[in-house]
């Protein structure tokens, strides 16, 4: 006879994830939309969608983004937070921009994963599970595989620094992860999210959770705002721009980082960036569907390895016994 509370023990994590794929699969919809406003530097886009977003979301969390910043137990990851995002948004766009945004994405988006389950290990001693190590692997050589298929454009830059940009970006993405999940929980007292969903981890309150996201995006929005204005006047006077900018701060920025923060109180920042490479898989598509790319069978079986790659993730474990510590 099937146990009713240990039913419900196991079904409440299963938004965590869910949230962190819808969350990749908006993130998908970026380059896309960057399609229709041509001409603008990709810094431009990193720093005005960043920034406008990261002032929408800290005025939607009103109070509970004070909290957050004044708060001693939340306080210093936000901080962190903050600090890595900053550098996740100049460092991404400069990868793009010299390695070429098949390299640079794949490069970026690839290795945050393995530095989120390093920084997990390092920070907290927390092993990483042998099917997250099975899923990651599996998926990243299907993401590498999605992403070299589509026909892009080498980097007009260094190569190595472009690479460097890259893996700075992994870093700091990862780095934001974990820190923002640290600072929801020590806002709310809850207890960090385990390795693999179902694990059983404390969920801290919402206006927690949207207080610290609030609060790492608001601070990150001054010099990025800065950053946009002195690098991006060009692309900011042009008012056919703007439906872009607007739509790429509401959707990918805020909808998509507050659905990241929802799945980051139920699951590990390893986790969370693993479920996160879905997100190239939605750019691929739709570039096909919408910009007219050619992805060809390579690339669709690309497609189907990071599925497949997702799906080890998802399966139910036996037993429903912690293997994360």
């Amino acid at each position: 006879m099937t146990d009713p509370a240990a039913v419900g023990r196991a079904s409440r994590p299963v938004g965590g994830p869910v949230a962190v794929l819808v969350a990749a699969a908006v993130w998908g919809t970026t380059g896309t939309a960057t399609h229709f406003a041509p001409g603008v530097p990709a810094v431009v886009f990193g720093a005005v969608t960043f920034g406008l977003g990261g002032l929408v979301l800290a005025a939607t969390t009103g109070r509970s983004t004070v909290r957050a910043v004044t708060g001693p137990g939340s306080r210093r990851w936000v901080l962190l937070g903050a600090v890595s995002l900053v550098v996740y948004a100049v460092a991404f766009y400069a990868a793009l921009a010299d390695a070429g945004v098949a390299l640079g994405t794949t490069v970026a988006i690839g290795s945050s994963p393995l530095f989120a389950g390093l920084v997990e290990w390092v920070a907290d001693g927390r092993r990483v599970a042998g099917r997250w190590v099975v899923a990651t692997l599996v998926s990243v050589v299907g993401m590498v595989v999605v992403t070299l298929a589509r026909s892009e454009a080498p980097g007009s830059g260094s190569l190595p620094l472009g690479l460097g940009s890259a893996l700075l970006a992994g870093l700091t993405y990862a780095t934001y992860s974990w820190a923002v999940a640290r600072g929801m929980h020590a806002a709310s007292g809850a207890r960090p999210a385990s390795s693999l969903p179902g694990t059983g981890a404390g969920t801290p309150p919402g206006a927690a959770g949207r207080g610290v996201v609030g609060a790492v995006f608001g601070l990150a929005a001054v010099p990025l705002v800065v950053l946009a204005l002195v690098a991006g006047h060009d692309a900011l006077s042009v008012g056919a721009n703007w439906p872009v900018f607007v739509y790429l701060a509401l959707v990918p920025t805020v909808l998509g980082h507050s659905l990241y923060a929802v799945g980051l109180r139920r699951v590990s920042a390893s986790v969370a960036t693993l479920l996160s490479l879905f997100e190239p898989v939605v750019a691929a598509v739709l570039a096909v569907l919408v910009v007219g790319e050619h992805l060809g069978g390579t690339g669709w079986a690309g497609v189907g390895l990071v599925v497949a790659g997702l799906a080890v993730l998802a399966l139910p474990r036996r037993g429903g016994v912690p293997t994360s510590r």
